[in-house]
Formats: structure tokens, sequence, C-alpha cells
């Protein structure tokens, strides 16, 4: 039964996250990242910044154990003390690395968001799955089912968007050209510790109405970031036509391409018409894509900033004529 229960709750933890995981990726649609590096994000997420986050945290937990003696203490202060600070970390150490190691990639504000909320949701699938078995082990399938539902439901976002919190900080450094863009990096990762250790402060007061506001709360954040995120998604519209216009009187793509390039639901219907005959549509867009974000980067963050843009954008205006032709 152990190994039924261990399976099934690895069914229950990983398949929410990774629904979500893809779902959040639809955002996506102006200027796609690669593939594997979405995937690795969330890989980081599940076995490394996991991996980490429980040796330390039991450390710190036998630490403050032997210390005190007191069960409850250890929860509460490992819970509040150790965990937010722990966890943001690791988990914001796959941001960080993406931002620092693959630049080309890291773009947007809308970016930092995405790849944050991946390696949020990884996290919490082998998070769930601790959960959702210890439940399993103490009250059989209803205990299985009651943490599956609240933890793929209830608090199912809680660990994407804080680390989307750090991802925002870090594409506000990378794409704003004012000075203030030094005190986003240190304030997104700021802002999730602060909002993990009041998650987990309301959690672990035993008090079923303040757990109850600290749910609504919850879920106010995660709207709120939905909503912005779509905001994001029809900022990248209005770059996509500004910096596509240039291109387009000058001839490198014509009005058709220029229209479906800059709307989502055309590009959407582009891509499913050509799906299983030839990958040319999703290439060009995904390299339109691209172009239209360098050429606004390097319009926010000028030449001496970044230098390689200029010589990226002609790499790109060249990629898009041959494959046009």
């Amino acid at each position: 039964m152990t190994w039924i229960g261990l399976g099934l709750a690895i069914i229950a933890g990983f398949g929410p996250m990774m629904i979500y995981a893809t779902l959040i990726t639809v955002f996506d649609r102006y200027e796609k990242e690669p593939l594997w590096l979405m995937l690795a994000a969330f890989g980081w997420g599940a076995i490394v910044a996991a991996g980490l986050a429980l040796v330390v945290n039991t450390i710190f937990g036998v630490g403050v154990a032997v210390l005190t003696g007191d069960e409850r203490l250890t929860e509460v202060t490992t819970a509040v003390i150790s965990a937010p600070l722990v966890e943001e970390t690791v988990k914001g150490m796959a941001v960080l690395i993406i931002f620092l190691l693959f630049r080309r990639e890291f773009n947007s504000l809308l970016d930092g968001v995405i790849y944050g909320a991946l390696v949020g949701f990884g996290f919490a699938a082998t998070e769930n799955v601790l959960y959702i078995f210890n439940g399993y082990a103490s009250g059989g399938l209803t205990g299985l089912v009651v943490l599956t539902f609240f933890r793929a439901v209830g608090i199912a976002f809680l660990h994407a968007s804080l680390t989307a919190l750090t991802g925002l900080g870090l594409a506000a450094l990378r794409v704003w050209g004012n000075d203030l863009r030094y005190l986003m990096a240190p304030a997104g990762y700021g802002l999730a510790i602060t909002g993990h250790f009041l998650h987990n402060l309301m959690a672990s007061a035993e008090n079923g109405l303040l757990c109850l506001f600290g749910l609504g709360v919850n879920w106010a954040g995660y709207l709120s970031l939905l909503f912005f995120m779509i905001w994001l998604v029809w900022r990248e519209g209005k770059v996509m036509k500004r910096e596509l216009a240039e291109e387009l009187h000058n001839g490198l793509i014509n009005a058709d391409e220029y229209r479906t390039a800059c709307s989502v639901p055309g590009q959407l219907s582009a891509r499913i018409a050509a799906f299983g005959r030839s990958d040319t549509q999703g290439r060009l867009f995904d390299l339109l894509g691209q172009l239209a974000f360098s050429k606004d980067l390097l319009q926010r963050r000028g030449f001496k900033r970044e230098p390689d843009l200029a010589r990226q954008i002609d790499v790109l205006r060249a990629q898009i004529t041959g494959l046009r032709s």
C-alpha cells in the first residue's frame, strides 16, 4: 500500500503543476522562449531547489529542536524563518542563472515572470508529493484527496507567484534603462521572501479565521499576477506593432505577415494551419518576435550598454530574409 500511496502522491503532486506550467507558457506568444530552457527551469525547481531546501530546512529544524526541545516552536520557526529565506533563494538561483547565462532569452518583463513561475511550479510539484503522501499515510485515500485539493487548488500558485516576483525584479534590471532598475532585483527577491513569510506565519497560526484570511490574500495575489500578465501581453503586442512597422516599410515583411505577427489570434491560427506541414511560419514569427524585442531593448538600454544587440538585429534580419526566400 505504501508504494500505491507514493505513486498516487506523485501523480497528484506533479500532474496539476505540469498542467499549470504548460498553461502559463500560453502567455509567451510574441517571443517564445526555448522549450528546453523552460523545462530546465521547471526541473531546477522540482529537483535542485526542492532538494536543497529540504536539506537546509531539515538542518535548521534539527538545530532548533536540539536547542529548545520544543516541537511546536521548531515547526513554527522553521516555517516562518528558514523556509521563506531558503526556498526563495534556491528557487531564485535558477532565474538568476538564466539571467546571467542566457541574456538573449531574458529581454522582457514577461520573460522574468514566466521563468520564475516555471521554477515555482517545479518546486511546488515536489513539495506537493511530500505533503500528499503524508496525508495518505495519516488518513488514507481521504487524507490524500484533501491534501491534493488544498495543494493543487487552494495554494496551487503560491510558489509560482513568489518566484515570479524574483524573476520580475531581474527582468526589470535587464530591460529598464534608468537607475531605478538596480533596486528592482533586490526588491523582487525581498517581496518574494516577505510574501512567503506572511503566508507561512498565517498558516502556522492555530486560528481558522486567520488561515482563511491568508488564503483569501493568496488568491488576491494570484489574480493580481494574472491580470498583470495579461497587461504585459497587451504591452508586448504594442512593441511588436511599433518595432515591426519599420520592417514593413523597408520591405523585410509584407502587410499580411505584419498583421499576423502582431496579433495573438493571428499567430495562433497561422501556427495551427501550418502544423504538421512546415515549421517555416512558426520560425518566421519567432524570429520577428526576437527582432522586435531586441530593437526595443536596444532603444531602452542604448548601444553602450548592449553593444552586441545591433549585430544581433542584423543577424535576425538576415535570417528572416533567408527564411522568406
